[in-house]
């Protein structure tokens, strides 16, 4: 079987590293017998599109054929929702190209793989709204605390924003 493999990281802080799902993939490959055909990364979040180009390259393969199946290690690598999930699922399947999450019992050719998909996801973007609503909870506690949010000024954003905006067309005045 000809496969895609997808890995995603949501930032370039805290040590994280593609190479890690990558690793794990291409080993889950290996043991299955499947071709390799091309490797996708991004390091984005998840709900930033615009920044996750492998993944709309990888799109761009699937329309032009030549892979049979992509497989990413947990749907939340791919997918932000539980439409979303949908969304590209219906893509691939257009183009009869199945999806594989190897870490989790996901496998839409067939009918159980494809339910337990449409669970994964709900519960998936369900856990997401709740760690969206704790963290804004977080924040308003913090601001009625008068707690300063967001990053303290230093001295690279003090350059900043004396090379842009307000501060460089009026400051030396």
């Amino acid at each position: 079987m000809r496969t895609a493999l997808y890995a995603r990281v949501s930032t370039r802080d805290k040590d994280q590293t593609p190479e890690t799902q990558l690793h794990a993939l291409r080993e889950y490959a290996a043991g299955h017998g499947w071709q390799v055909v091309a490797e996708y990364v991004d390091t984005a979040s998840a709900t930033n599109m615009r920044e996750r180009t492998a993944w709309r390259k990888l799109r761009d393969h699937v329309r032009k054929g030549g892979i049979d199946a992509v497989a990413v290690t947990k749907l939340d690598r791919a997918f932000r929702s539980a439409k979303d999930t949908y969304d590209n699922l219906a893509y691939l399947d257009r183009h009869h190209v199945g999806f594989i999450a190897t870490t989790q019992p996901v496998d839409t050719v067939t009918s159980t793989g494809k339910l337990i998909l449409g669970v994964l996801a709900a519960v998936a973007e369900f856990e997401r709204s709740l760690i969206v609503e704790r963290t804004l909870e977080g924040l308003e506690r913090a601001k009625s605390e008068g707690k300063r949010l967001g990053r303290p000024p230093g001295r690279k954003d003090s350059k900043k924003r004396k090379r842009s905006g307000y501060f460089a067309r009026y400051a030396t005045k």
